[in-house]
Parts: structure tokens; C-alpha cells; sequence
């Protein structure tokens, strides 16, 4: 059964280490929710690589392809999340080990035997859209519930690393020798459910003025 993310709204910056720390200062107050390492797996086609069509184009009104990816938590690839991002909004649907080491070995059909929309919109895209495993990500995030009653998400990453070699992705032991890590890089994702108040963002700014939104397709 497909699993909604709670805040489908997603902002993602780069941001310094000293912004993390005046920012990591400024949650101290807040309680933490998730303090955990993250594997994330990306998918990506040729058709990521050059420029799409928008609605700005000879009048047409184009939605942007999903991206996928999938995750597991504390070295532990038992279960896993197949994420579905498009246009700011993301759901995700749970993984198991054994299907995601068929998917990495080329099966795909056992998708569309989950009769579950994302899986088959997945199946979709890497049988039309040509997606291939690409990076992995290793990091480890802290993410707090900030102003309940809006709905905001707020998750800091750090200890940033990338790897090439999709064929290692569960086994975390092999890939802490191998991943290449970004120094002095970090992330801040926020995530929300309609709008965020300007009190918020005015914490954001005092706290961490030099952050720029991402808009690389991965850091």
C-alpha cells in the first residue's frame, strides 16, 4: 500500500557548515525527531540531462517527469522506500530486499504484480523512459516537526557521500570504504503541507543567510 509523505511540499538548499551549526543551534529547543543514516539510491535517464519542455514552450503545458529513488536507514537494507518525487510533491511505497535486488539485476515484471499505481508508474518509467540506476547518496540526517499547525518538516544533512557503484547499494559496509565524500557540504530540506509562515522563514534567514536553493538534479 502506498505510503503518503505527510508534508508533500519540498524545498531542498546547500547549505555551509557554518549554517548548520547556527541553524543546529537555533533547533536545540525543538525536539528530534530522526537522528539516523541515510543510503538513497537515484534513478535518472538521458532525458535528465538536456533541457525539458516547459508550459513557456510553444504554449504547451507539460508536466515534469517523476524521479525515484529508494532508501534505507541505519545500514539496515531489510526494508526499503521507493520514493516517487514530481513537481515539489513526493509518496512512497515500501521495498523489500529481495525486490530490490531483482530490480538491480534487471527484473522488472514482479512491479507490476504489486497492482500498486506507483509501482506501475515506476515500471513505466524504466521500461519508456529508459531510468537507470546513477548516484547513490550516504548521509546522515537530523529532521525535526516544526509549527504543527502548518505542517513543516525541517531535516539537516551532513557527512555527505556519493558512490557510482548501484551494484554495492546494500551492502553499506562496502560502500563506507568506497563513496567519495563532499567536505564542507551540507543540505537543508523543508518540507511543508500549503504554505510557510513568514516567521519561519525569517529564522531561516537569520540562521542561515549564504543557503541557495538546489537546483543541481542531485547536490
Amino acid at each position: 500500500m502506498t505510503k503518503k509523505h505527510p508534508y508533500p511540499h519540498q524545498l531542498k538548499y546547500r547549505i555551509t557548515p557554518a549554517d548548520y551549526t547556527a541553524l543546529r543551534a537555533r533547533l536545540s529547543a525543538a525536539a528530534l525527531e530522526e537522528d539516523r543514516s541515510v543510503h538513497t539510491l537515484l534513478f535518472d535517464s538521458y532525458r535528465g540531462r538536456v533541457p525539458a519542455l516547459t508550459s513557456g514552450d510553444a504554449g504547451l503545458d507539460i508536466p515534469a517527469d517523476p524521479r525515484f529513488s529508494l532508501h534505507y536507514f541505519d545500514d539496515d537494507p531489510t526494508y526499503l522506500l521507493l520514493e516517487r518525487r514530481q513537481d515539489q510533491r513526493s509518496d512512497g511505497t515500501m521495498v523489500t530486499e529481495a525486490e530490490c535486488r531483482a530490480l538491480l539485476a534487471g527484473e522488472t515484471d514482479w512491479l507490476l504484480d504489486r497492482h500498486d499505481p506507483l509501482f506501475q508508474d515506476f515500471y513505466e518509467g524504466l521500461t519508456e523512459r529508459m531510468l537507470l540506476p546513477q548516484m547513490m547518496l550516504m548521509y546522515h540526517r537530523e529532521s525535526y516537526t516544526l509549527l504543527e499547525d502548518y505542517g513543516i518538516w525541517l531535516a539537516l544533512d551532513t557527512d555527505i557521500r556519493v558512490s557510482l557503484q548501484h551494484e554495492d547499494f546494500l551492502d553499506p559496509e562496502l560502500l563506507a570504504r568506497e563513496a567519495v565524500a563532499r567536505t564542507g557540504q551540507a543540505l537543508l530540506e523543508v518540507s511543508y503541507t500549503d504554505t510557510i509562515p513568514d516567521r519561519f522563514l525569517c529564522l531561516l534567514e537569520e540562521a542561515a543567510p549564504r543557503r541557495r536553493m538546489l537546483v543541481d538534479r542531485y547536490l
